[in-house]
């Protein structure tokens, strides 16, 4: 049975706390939402016209996972982050190639020079850099993900930043986390990983021997097969224990 909480005194049995990035220290929804408001705002598209709004968010949203999902799986033509982000404007917005592309270079400048940390992570990072190693796991462009940790004055805080894109590696493969434990020069039972994917990080995390907090920020009913080892509903919670 999942335990609320790391440790309720004493010294931690962890010697470095691992993340995931986006909806775990990172508000990754509220930064693309933010980001595609900000960016259609500057090219004077669907300014005052909530509905209109409204359907494209939903639209591009549906396309975007489409054409993100056969990207990782190196299905169709996609080649970089940017073909999925200008076929997604595409299928979703009537314009000429050229805005697409426009659409495009706004979108990503103003979604990776953002940081919006998921409520309570700031502090948790505070208190944990001088008490543990630090390190991140993602499922993400590196690009983007180095970017947005520099935006928030974090980058220097982590001693191993592995992004599935630079190493070829995706969670829940093992091998991801085994690099970072070799960054970090650490055995997998000195580590616990903090994650908000079941699919991804507790899969991935288990698959490594790797001891598991739950970040159920979406109030998931576990499932009987699912058994990490915390599980925690806010950020802060972390802070009880670490």
């Amino acid at each position: 049975m999942a335990g609320s909480c790391l440790l309720t005194g004493g010294e931690s049995m962890y010697k470095a706390i691992i993340f995931d990035l986006d909806n775990t220290l990172l508000d990754y929804s509220f930064s693309e939402l933010d980001a595609m408001k900000r960016t259609l705002a500057d090219h004077r598209l669907f300014v005052d016209e909530e509905e209109q709004w409204d359907a494209f968010w939903t639209i591009f949203s549906q396309h975007n996972l489409r054409h993100w999902m056969d990207f990782v799986n190196n299905r169709g033509p996609h080649r970089s982050i940017q073909d999925v982000l200008i076929s997604s404007f595409r299928d979703s917005l009537e314009a000429d190639a050229s805005q697409h592309e426009r659409l495009t270079a706004s979108y990503w400048d103003y979604f990776c020079n953002t940081c919006y940390f998921e409520n309570g992570a700031r502090d948790v990072l505070d208190f944990a850099r001088a008490r543990y190693k630090l390190g991140i796991i993602s499922n993400g462009i590196g690009e983007a993900q180095r970017r947005r940790l520099a935006a928030g004055d974090i980058f220097n805080l982590f001693h191993s930043v592995v992004v599935s894109d630079e190493v070829g590696i995706r969670k829940p493969r093992k091998e991801i986390f085994e690099y970072a434990l070799e960054e970090l020069r650490l055995a997998s039972r000195d580590v616990l990983f903090v994650g908000d994917s079941l699919a991804d990080d507790y899969e991935g995390a288990r698959n490594a021997g790797i001891d598991f907090c739950f970040y159920n920020r979406g109030k998931t009913e576990l499932a009987d097969l699912h058994s990490p080892k915390y599980v925690i509903r806010e950020m802060s919670e972390l802070l009880e224990c670490l």
